[in-house]
């Protein structure tokens, strides 16, 4: 239903148009000589006109002049103009008569007669040409702006699916590494243990959880989610790892793309020395006008160090890249005995 009146509509405008333009000419016989006003010759008169205007506009212009071929074009505008001018000499010479149609305008003179029908044929195909051009101008630009759409919608699926991949990325290596930990201390039945499971079990349902339109978490979320990792990890070292965890601002209504911050913390346990009270880990977290500053340092483990594919730290260098274009920075300073990393994002 809602299709056909999408259809109908620019068939209303243009007989709304037309019985608006005859109308008008109606007026202007009626003001000139009133006596010589015939509705059934102008209506005829019309139907010649309008056959001209659209042949012109919807036959001759697609198909010769939009594809260049402008002699070919041409040629067919002289016949159809050639065509337009006898139509009009019939009508009044031969049918209109036959009818009983009075003529308004008597032919008098071949030559006046078409140098009349010459004008009257310009009269119509000059808008013809310039309605041509209009209807294709705003016809591209829809196609343009559906092409954007299009576009626009593609790359935010594409963005979905690289967030979601990467995130997939992700939530193995934390879940198979918390769970090594969990391996070695389930054969005793302790507090500790039960304590380790249930901050596991928080970690884990905030990892997996549903991300909203945006795919953004409340910032309060992702900062209980960094304490949560500390706990869990002081409870694998027995409370002897050296953290100062600050936080700063207001952080109400502050939303920010999940599980990011988490990716330089578990940096700073993988590879910092955390045991030395003159060197903890300094995590810091402010908000100010809505922008986020997130800032690790720590100092660097001497020895055997784990092994590191670096993954984890380019699928949140992607992420922000995907999420916050030219709205984030991270600076990561890398020294001989310590370990900087300072991010800012624009929420």
């Amino acid at each position: 239903m809602r299709n056909s009146a999408i259809k109908l509509k620019p068939i209303l405008l243009h007989s709304m148009a037309w019985v608006g333009f005859i109308i008008y000419e109606l007026l202007i016989g009626i003001a000139i000589r009133p006596a010589s006003i015939s509705l059934l010759e102008t209506g005829m008169g019309f139907c010649i006109n309008a056959t001209l205007f659209y042949t012109n506009c919807l036959v001759l212009m697609p198909w010769l002049f939009a594809r260049r071929r402008y002699v070919l074009y041409f040629l067919s505008l002289v016949g159809l103009l050639g065509c337009f001018i006898v139509i009009r000499h019939i009508l009044r010479v031969d049918v209109f008569p036959l009818l009983g149609i009075p003529v308004a305008t008597p032919i008098v003179s071949l030559r006046i007669f078409i140098a009349e029908s010459l004008y009257r044929g310009m009269y119509f195909l000059l808008p013809s040409i310039g309605y041509w051009f209009a209807r294709n101008t705003i016809q591209l630009e829809q196609q343009k702006r559906e092409q954007e759409h299009e576009l626009r919608v593609a790359e935010k699926s594409l963005m979905e699916a690289n967030l979601s991949f990467l995130k997939n990325q992700i939530n193995p290596h934390f879940l198979f590494n918390s769970l090594n930990f969990l391996y070695a201390q389930v054969y005793q039945y302790s507090e500790q243990t039960a304590k380790g499971i249930l901050l596991l079990s928080d970690i884990m349902r905030y990892a997996l959880q549903e991300d909203d339109d945006n795919g953004k978490v409340m910032l309060n979320k992702e900062i209980q989610h960094l304490h949560n990792y500390i706990a869990i990890n002081q409870l694998r070292f027995n409370n002897q790892l050296q953290v100062q965890f600050e936080v700063r601002g207001n952080l109400q209504f502050m939303m920010i793309l999940p599980l990011v911050l988490i990716t330089f913390v578990e940096n700073c346990f993988k590879h910092g020395e955390l045991s030395d009270p003159r060197n903890p880990l300094l995590i810091q977290l402010s908000i100010v006008n809505n922008q986020l500053t997130f800032h690790t340092h720590n100092m660097k483990r001497n020895g055997p160090k784990e092994k590191s594919m670096g993954i984890g730290l380019a699928n949140t260098k992607h992420r922000l890249e995907l999420t916050y274009p030219n709205r984030y920075t991270l600076t990561i300073n890398d020294e001989q005995n310590h370990y900087t990393c300072h991010l800012t994002i624009a929420l």
